[in-house]
């Protein structure tokens, strides 16, 4: 007589399992349908400290000293692309930018009663008019010197500690040509304005804060 053989019932997965694995996929399915695209969401604001001038500066001037000379661009390695020495020309523009802010300094209560500041003031206030012109004749020269003139004026009387920076500028000042034709011409009215904005910007500062 043939033995039979009995093989035990495999048990069906419970139920509750099934319905387990079920919840988790729909939820995964629900978290990627449903999650926001974060080129939908909102630009974050920009704190008002980020971009608000810093004391001395006229309204709308901001405290970097690359933003008051950002019209003067890199020299080219070549002259045919030199823009000519008119009223159009990057150092001119970026010098008339720089006079509200200068004017503006030597404005402050601490510094305009001082004789030797009106003085300057008036030296670069002439020496200005004729680029506010627009006269294509006139050398930048007289106001670059004028300007560092004045704001070693301002150094002489509030900021002892910025002796060695309002010199060198002035010592910039003097060695241009007072065009703005050549690369190299360019450059050195970039590197002389950058100093001058960077001087400026430290100098809207109390004298206190200056270390």
């Amino acid at each position: 007589m043939a033995e039979l053989r009995i093989q035990p019932k495999k048990s069906a997965p419970s139920p509750w399992l099934l319905v387990a694995l079920a919840l988790l996929v729909l939820a995964a399915a629900t978290y990627f349908f449903l999650r926001p695209d974060p080129a939908d969401e909102p630009a974050r604001p920009v704190p008002a400290s980020a971009t608000a001038p810093a004391p001395g500066l006229p309204p709308g001037a901001s405290a970097s000293a690359d933003s008051l000379v950002r019209a003067v661009p890199l020299a080219t390695d070549s002259a045919a692309t030199a823009p000519p020495a008119t009223a159009a020309s990057p150092a001119r523009a970026a010098l008339l930018r720089l006079s509200p802010a200068l004017t503006q300094l030597v404005d402050r209560p601490d510094l305009r009663d001082d004789a030797t500041v009106r003085e300057q003031r008036d030296n670069f206030t002439s020496a200005t008019a004729r680029l506010e012109d627009g006269d294509p004749r006139a050398s930048l020269r007289p106001g670059l010197v004028a300007a560092a003139n004045l704001l070693l004026a301002v150094q002489q009387k509030a900021y002892p500690n910025l002796d060695a920076e309002a010199n060198g500028l002035v010592r910039q000042a003097t060695q241009l040509s007072g065009r703005d034709t050549t690369p190299a011409e360019q450059a050195q009215n970039q590197e002389y304005l950058r100093n001058a904005a960077s001087l400026l910007n430290t100098m809207s500062y109390p004298a206190a804060d200056v270390l």
